[in-house]
């Protein structure tokens, strides 16, 4: 048996306890990453759509941004109690379930009559977008070994940027091709594939071992050790509200930078819409870079905080200095792909100092709870900097993006220092 620090390893797929236990892990994690793609695929089928759906329904774009609202929100803030429901039943049930809502209800989507029904799946479609992170982050951990997490973390966040990237192309070349119906129909079949090949090899979704919490809490009364924290306690302790705050705060960061660099950077250098759509995808193709490199970064340097702290400097920095960079393209674009490197960058280390203060067995709860702060700082980021731009502020786009990623590195920083070191025993055993 290869053990993780939570946990055993099961058998690999062919049968023998230690031989293939790298490909198994490789295929648990292509498995999830595929799931993770579609997640932020599904997310962002609808807007391109948008002047296709309004002049079929007749409805406003504030109706069909209700959609996206219904969509986005409940999407996050069931992420919570979907964390509970992985660490009662395992995560597999859970992500297969919402991979299939999701994929279904996008299917759907293509064959409403009436906008009332499209609201309504984009409900459904939301519920089946909560299950991602909870049920993902608890496979992670539960399959992978120890000294490759930060890789895994890495991929994983690295496959669901990339899905969203695919989605306004692919779907918008779809539907000129044919039609938005069938965009969204081809876009549902791709993701009940994707479920088929998951559902074939579902038993390399495992989460952790069920022994995993009964030993852990055996050996800290052999230690006299409190007892585990109550799963409220848990989410109301500092580190994890700290990690709140800094989903929060990050969100309202990178959600307001991907929905106003174009108008900012227009309204205040008043360069080309050309160029500042340069901008925004360099700033986009730096997430993804930045994750990337900083995922085989953590494998070699443990000391996570300092990776994220250079990482924030770096887009904190780089948000805000287009307010007193010269106008020139060139130099607009270098600063919003490195801002998207730093913000890609502190990923894998945030993933794996939250899971640093996460006791075994709660993986599930505490990345749905802490995500749902994400959910809602990417929710509330555009009204804040819509406002700027509506009173004709667009410095305050770039400022309050850099002020915001400070805040977050600091949240993060007090939860690291506050967050209890790791039983040395687990780690001990983990090693055996």
């Amino acid at each position: 048996m290869v053990q993780t620090l939570h946990g055993t390893l099961p058998p690999s797929a062919d049968g023998g306890p230690t031989t293939g236990v790298g490909a198994r892990e490789r295929r648990t994690l292509g498995l999830i990453s595929i799931g993770h793609f579609f997640s932020h695929y599904y997310g962002l089928v609808l807007p391109p759509l948008f002047p296709f759906l309004k002049a079929e329904f007749g409805v406003s774009y504030v109706q069909l941004g209700l959609a996206m609202t219904a969509y986005m929100l409940l999407g996050g803030v069931m992420q919570s109690p979907v964390g509970f429901l992985v660490d009662r039943i395992g995560p597999r049930t859970v992500l297969l379930f919402g991979l299939g809502l999701n994929a279904c209800a996008a299917l759907f989507m293509g064959l409403v009559g009436a906008y009332w029904a499209l609201l309504a799946l984009a409900v459904l479609a939301g519920m089946g977008n909560s299950v991602f992170h909870p049920a993902d982050y608890a496979i992670i951990n539960g399959s992978i070994t120890e000294k490759k997490l930060g890789r895994a973390f890495s991929i994983h966040t690295f496959s669901g940027f990339l899905g969203g990237a695919c989605a306004p192309v692919s779907i918008l070349v779809l539907a000129q091709w044919t039609s938005w119906r069938t965009a969204l129909v081809v876009a549902g079949l791709a993701g009940l594939l994707a479920l088929a090949a998951m559902t074939w090899r579902r038993a390399l979704l495992t989460g952790e071992s069920p022994s995993a919490s009964a030993d852990d809490a055996a050996r800290r009364a052999a230690d006299g050790a409190s007892a585990p924290l109550t799963s409220i306690r848990l989410l109301l302790s500092l580190p994890v509200l700290l990690f709140l705050l800094f989903f929060i705060f990050y969100g309202m960061a990178s959600g307001g930078l991907i929905a106003f660099i174009v108008a900012g950077l227009v309204g205040l250098h008043g360069i080309s819409l050309e160029v500042a759509n340069s901008a925004l995808s360099g700033h986009l193709f730096g997430v993804v870079g930045g994750i990337l490199v900083a995922g085989l970064i953590a494998e070699r340097f443990p000391r996570h905080m300092v990776t994220a702290t250079a990482a924030m400097l770096l887009a904190a920095t780089a948000s805000a200095l287009p307010i007193v960079a010269p106008g020139a393209g060139f130099v607009l674009v270098a600063l919003m792909v490195l801002s998207g490197i730093g913000l890609g960058a502190v990923l894998p280390a945030r993933d794996l100092m939250l899971r640093a203060l996460t006791p075994p067995g709660q993986i599930g709860k505490v990345f749905g709870f802490v995500f749902v702060g994400y959910s809602l700082g990417v929710s509330g980021a555009p009204v804040l900097f819509g406002w700027f731009l509506d009173n004709e502020k667009p410095a305050l786009v770039f400022v309050f993006a850099g002020i915001f990623v400070v805040l977050a590195l600091m949240a993060a920083a007090i939860a690291h220092r506050t967050t209890p070191a790791r039983n040395s025993s687990s780690l001990s055993a983990s090693a055996a």
